[in-house]
């Protein structure tokens, strides 16, 4: 199988920008791990500083738990162990009304019950058409009276045809 030129131009190409793109992952590559080891000694000296000082954190942190301790101690014996208060009568006064006697209570008063009245049952009022009280009833009439004619129909407008929007505005927005 033979080459022609255009393929090997192809080719030639093509192995170029591969050469590239690996020359670029392998710089990208080692970027990365000179950071990550850049970052691991960062953290091997935080580490380091940390067991340094750690000690002197803990006895800083004893010696304020111990002082809050004697703090503590020394305020319950400076405080009282009992609480005394002087003890006076509570007098509330309303008035001269106390310095009265009371009057003696009303005696109670027996309530009879009212005797009923007799029952007295209305004879029904009949009334003759005319002298009917004109008041509001729910009842049916006999005799209705002919209906009001009824109002003429308002114009309405034109229902809109099938080639215009439902806008309802009554406007043609079309030009």
């Amino acid at each position: 199988m033979s080459m022609t030129p255009e393929t090997r131009q192809v080719l030639a190409r093509y192995e170029d920008i591969t050469a590239q793109y690996t020359a670029t992952v392998n710089e990208v590559g080692e970027e990365f791990a000179a950071a990550l080891a850049r970052h691991d000694a960062e953290v091997a000296e935080q580490k380091r500083l940390a067991a340094e000082q750690l000690p002197a954190i803990e006895a800083a942190d004893a010696a304020a738990k111990a002082e809050f301790a004697r703090a503590q101690a020394a305020a319950a014996e400076e405080k009282p162990t009992t609480w005394a208060r002087e003890s006076r009568p509570t007098v509330l006064s309303f008035g001269d009304e106390e310095d009265r006697p009371a009057p003696p209570p009303p005696p109670p008063v027996v309530h009879t019950p009212p005797s009923l009245p007799a029952v007295v049952v209305p004879e029904p009022v009949t009334w003759t058409r005319d002298q009917r009280p004109s008041v509001l009833s729910f009842g049916v009439d006999d005799d209705p009276e002919p209906a009001a004619p009824a109002p003429p129909a308002a114009p309405r407008r034109p229902a809109p045809s099938d080639d215009q929007d439902d806008d309802w505005s009554g406007r043609s927005w079309v030009r």
